[in-house]
């Protein structure tokens, strides 16, 4: 009976084993899967987020590249040249105006003492013309002594006040949406000053992007152009007329003399009574002097 009791406890205690042995086992395989899951998981949320951020890098590359493309430029040059003969340097100049859609907005020219000519002229080129233009320079005139070029970027000058054209609109409608809703004049009229106000601003950003606009599609060049050539003046017959001068010289001695013989005869005739006053004591003096010295004389 005892050993009865003692096999039944035996084999008991090896159930138990087993069963715990199995349960670690369990828990153990249970722990390496939800390792390998979450391993797994956070492998994949690794490669999402070198994904997203690869997106994001090349989305921003793609802004960037964009905001290069998109760039407002406005650009200004200044190039002092010398040529020979200033006339046939500004009809190559016309020609190459005309091929590069250019245009004069001014133009000043001055002769010096020895005949040479002196230019100021300032023109307007496209900017996809804007180098080419300055390039083509050197193959018609005969020395370029300076080129400064200079360029300013007012891209974010320009995207501040679309934003705030964008603000001004919003303002303006939501006026106009007050003014069909208002009842009383008062609002009324203080909602149509409101709206003056910004629609005055309104024309004023505008009127600041057009500028800007027009600045960055067409350049500026200005030349400084000096003639290096002496021109000398030659004889001019038809500027002599000697004999047309001289039948004017003779017509205005004649007149000068009749207008002097006109002068005496006024005086004498216009004046004769003050000139008999005048003379009538004199001669009586002359007389009576002459008197005297004859019978001194005798």
């Amino acid at each position: 009976m005892k050993k009865i009791i003692g096999f039944t406890l035996l084999l008991s205690l090896l159930l138990l084993g087993a069963c715990s042995s199995n349960d670690e086992a369990g828990e153990s395989s249970e722990s390496m899967d939800m390792a390998t899951e979450q391993e797994m998981s956070e492998s994949k949320i690794a490669k999402e987020g070198d994904s997203l951020s690869e997106d994001k890098t090349n989305s921003n590359t793609g802004n960037m590249m964009d905001n290069v493309q998109n760039q407002m430029m406005i650009y200004n040059a200044d190039i002092s040249l010398r040529t020979n003969d200033y006339d046939k340097f500004y009809q190559q100049l016309e020609q190459h105006m005309e091929e590069k859609k250019a245009y004069i907005v001014e133009a000043n020219v001055n002769r010096q003492e020895h005949g040479q000519r002196n230019a100021h002229i300032r023109l307007r080129v496209p900017q996809k013309n804007f180098q080419a233009f300055i390039d083509e320079l050197g193959s018609y005139s005969d020395n370029i002594d300076s080129r400064n070029i200079s360029g300013r970027d007012v891209t974010e000058e320009y995207v501040d006040l679309e934003s705030r054209l964008a603000a001004k609109e919003k303002i303006e409608e939501r006026l106009l949406a007050f003014m069909d809703e208002a009842e009383k004049t008062e609002d009324l009229i203080k909602i149509s000053q409101d709206l003056e106000r910004v629609q005055e601003e309104i024309e004023v950003i505008q009127g600041k992007m057009k500028y800007l606009e027009n600045q960055s599609d067409f350049s500026t060049i200005t030349l400084n152009i000096t003639e290096t050539k002496v021109n000398v003046p030659g004889l001019n017959e038809e500027e002599l007329n000697t004999w047309e001068k001289t039948k004017q010289a003779f017509v205005q001695s004649l007149n000068g003399l009749t207008q002097f013989a006109s002068w005496i005869m006024v005086v004498l005739l216009g004046y004769s009574p003050v000139i008999l006053l005048v003379a009538i004591p004199v001669v009586w003096l002359l007389i009576r002097q002459k008197s005297k010295r004859k019978r001194e004389n005798n």
